[in-house]
C-alpha cells in the first residue's frame, strides 16, 4: 500500500516537472533565443517591410511628402540591410540584457537623421529617427532590474534535475512493485497537458485577431509586431503539439509493453466450478 501511494505521488510530481521542463526548453529555443527571433524576422520579410513603412512614415511627417524624389532618396538611406544590422544587433543585446550581461537595448536610427535631412526632408524634433526605440521598458533609477534570463536558466536546470531524479525514483518503485505502468502513464498525462497547451496557443491566435485590434497607422513597427506575435505563437503551439504527440505515442506503446511485463497471478488449484454452475 505504501509503495502504491508513493508511486502515485512520484507520478504527479514527475508530470509537473516534465511539463515545466518541456515549456522551459521550448521557450529557451524560441523567445529566449536571438537566432530564433532573427529567423522569424527574416521569415516575415521584416527588414524589407520596415524599410518601406519607415521611409514612408518619415516622408509623410514632413513637408516633402508630395515629392516622389524625396521618398526615393529616403528609401535608399533606410535600406533593408541597414535596418537588419541595427535590429539584429539590438536583439543580440537583448539576449545579453536578459542574462544581466549588458545594458538595456534599443534600436537607434538617429545617426541617419542628418542624411535624411540632406535628402530634402525637414525632420521635426520629435520625429521617430531622433527617438531610440527601446526594446525593454524603462525601470527607472531607483528600481531593481529583474533579469529573466538568470531566473529562467535556474528554473530550467531545476526542472531538468528534478525530472531525472523523479524518473529514477519512480522506476525503482515500479521495479519493487513489479508494475511498470507508472512511467507510461506519466508520458500519456504529459502528452494530454502539453497538447491542451498547444490547442490553447493555436486558438489564441484567432482570438487575438478578433478581440484585439492593432493600430497600424501611428507606428511603422506595429503591423510587423502584430504579424510576428501571430507567427511566433503559432510556431510555439506547433512545437508543443509535436511534443504532445510524441509523448502520447511513446506512452501508449510503453503502456502496452508494461502490461505484458506485468506478472500474472496463477489460478488457485483448489475447488473447481461444478459443471453447469454459474461461476
Amino acid at each position: 500500500m505504501l509503495l502504491k501511494w508513493l508511486s502515485h505521488l512520484l507520478s504527479s510530481l514527475l508530470v509537473a516537472s516534465l511539463c515545466a521542463l518541456i515549456i522551459s526548453t521550448v521557450l529557451s529555443q524560441t523567445l529566449m533565443s536571438s537566432h530564433y527571433l532573427e529567423g522569424q524576422l527574416t521569415k516575415a520579410d521584416a527588414y524589407n517591410r520596415l524599410s518601406v513603412a519607415l521611409s514612408a512614415q518619415v516622408v509623410q511627417q514632413s513637408d516633402a511628402a508630395a515629392n516622389p524624389l524625396v521618398a526615393t532618396a529616403v528609401s535608399k538611406i533606410l535600406t533593408p540591410d541597414v535596418l537588419k544590422q541595427k535590429i539584429n544587433t539590438a536583439i543580440d543585446q537583448l539576449s545579453l540584457y536578459y542574462q544581466g550581461k549588458g545594458p538595456a537595448p534599443s534600436v537607434d536610427l538617429s545617426e541617419f537623421a542628418p542624411q535624411v535631412q540632406a535628402a530634402g526632408v525637414p525632420l521635426p524634433a520629435d520625429n521617430q529617427l531622433f527617438q531610440p526605440i527601446k526594446l525593454v521598458p524603462d525601470s527607472g533609477t531607483n528600481k531593481t532590474v529583474a533579469y529573466p534570463g538568470k531566473s529562467f536558466a535556474g528554473a530550467h536546470a531545476a526542472a531538468l534535475l528534478s525530472t531525472i531524479m523523479l524518473t529514477l525514483l519512480l522506476a525503482a518503485v515500479s521495479w519493487q512493485r513489479r508494475r511498470y505502468g507508472a512511467l507510461p502513464g506519466v508520458a500519456i498525462t504529459v502528452g494530454v497537458f502539453v497538447g491542451a497547451l498547444a490547442l490553447i496557443l493555436r486558438s489564441s491566435v484567432g482570438a487575438l485577431d478578433h478581440y484585439i485590434k492593432f493600430s497600424t497607422s501611428s507606428n511603422a513597427f506595429a503591423p510587423l509586431a502584430h504579424d510576428l506575435a501571430k507567427n511566433i505563437t503559432m510556431d510555439i503551439g506547433n512545437r508543443f503539439g509535436i511534443i504532445a504527440l510524441i509523448c502520447l505515442v511513446v506512452g501508449i506503446i510503453a503502456g502496452v509493453i508494461a502490461g505484458r511485463l506485468r506478472p500474472r497471478i496463477p489460478a488457485s488449484p483448489g475447488r473447481q466450478t461444478p459443471r453447469g454452475a454459474i461461476s
